[in-house]
């Protein structure tokens, strides 16, 4: 191969001794230069792809826009706990609770998209909160970016111990019937508790009292005293009380029965095939994140929550694990601010 020899005798005089080594000189030339601009090439593109590969290169902070110990606290810290350990870095869990979640929601969509502030995604300030407030702070579509759905959380409808109706069947037949003016308690105004009861009640043509509590603590705690005669619980934190007997259980917001209830019916059982008001995790980022970062923390994830420990721990808390890919997840994200938007819409629910 020929290779050829450094000229030190200026442009015009290489020119000509290229002109006369013939056409083979000239393509050993070529090859030269397409060499080095190759070299160089690859020079300034190296550190690119070692920074996508030296992710994360810090701690990872993980915004959960609630308080901490209710059930996206608490599979927000099992998750994460994990996860860091198929990335090699630790993920710090930071509670930026109020305003329904839209506080610590906005603060992600605020933050540097470099893959090191996270959000542990809610059904309310990404689904629900952006058709009810008036005004809000960021744009769930446009300053988001999906990473994936974590879990998900059935709710079930849990009445008094003294209700009138011990079975599904019984509540909806009564419900359309002699059981006129019932009260219902909710975790606030807006709340998918409120919402999921307002879809139910115009199902069935019923004509039921909202009552907001501020959590679902205290609605919980109403409805076990008979303060209220309803309330859409979370599964983990009404099984005490439907195990002690304070509560009956009526049925559960999924499409399938709840592993720790599998001897309640699913509402959709009962002529409402389509009836599913679900309580969600999963994990975004600020939009702009680069893509290499958001596929691998995608991949992290869905490892850990197909890990059998964290199953485990995460099933214990009444959540079921619920990987999916990026895609997968906006187009979920999609359906159920669809669903949510005509639910509220119906129920006239705003907050100014």
């Amino acid at each position: 191969m020929f290779v050829p020899l450094p000229c030190r005798a200026g442009v015009t005089a290489c020119k000509g001794v290229a002109a006369r080594r013939g056409p083979a000189a000239l393509t050993g030339l070529a090859a030269l230069t397409a060499l080095t601009a190759l070299v160089s090439l690859t020079a300034l593109s190296t550190p690119l792809a070692h920074a996508a590969d030296a992710y994360p290169a810090r701690p990872i902070r993980l915004i959960v826009p609630f308080e901490p110990g209710g059930s996206t606290d608490l599979t927000a810290r099992i998750t994460a706990q994990h996860m860091s350990e198929r990335l090699g870095q630790s993920i710090v869990v930071e509670n930026k609770a109020g305003a329904g979640g839209n506080i610590g929601t906005d603060a992600v969509a605020k933050s540097k998209p470099d893959g090191y502030t996270l959000l542990w995604a809610n059904v309310a300030p990404v689904a629900i909160n952006p058709h009810l407030y008036a005004k809000m702070p960021y744009d769930a579509v446009k300053d988001l970016a999906p990473v994936g759905l974590a879990t998900v959380f059935p709710n079930v409808l849990v009445v008094k111990a003294a209700f009138p109706a011990d079975t599904l069947a019984q509540f909806v037949s009564k419900s359309k019937g002699e059981l006129k003016g019932l009260t219902y308690g909710s975790a606030g105004n807006g709340s998918s508790t409120h919402l999921a009861a307002e879809w139910l009640k115009t199902e069935l043509g019923a004509n039921w009292l909202h009552v907001p509590y501020k959590g679902g603590g205290p609605a919980l705690l109403a409805v076990a005293a008979g303060q209220v005669d309803m309330y859409f619980s979370s599964v983990p934190a009404a099984l005490p009380y439907i195990k002690n007997g304070t509560l009956k259980a009526i049925g559960v917001t999924s499409l399938k029965r709840a592993p720790s209830l599998p001897d309640v019916p699913t509402i959709a059982s009962a002529g409402l095939p389509n009836f599913e008001a679900l309580n969600w995790n999963g994990m975004m980022a600020p939009a702009g994140t680069p893509t290499a970062v958001l596929d691998k923390l995608s991949a992290a994830m869905r490892e850990t929550l197909e890990s059998e420990a964290v199953r485990t721990k995460l099933t214990a808390q009444g959540a079921e694990p619920s990987p999916t890919t990026r895609e997968a997840f906006a187009a979920y994200l999609v359906s159920e601010s669809t669903k949510w938007g005509r639910i509220a819409k119906l129920a006239n629910a705003r907050i100014e």
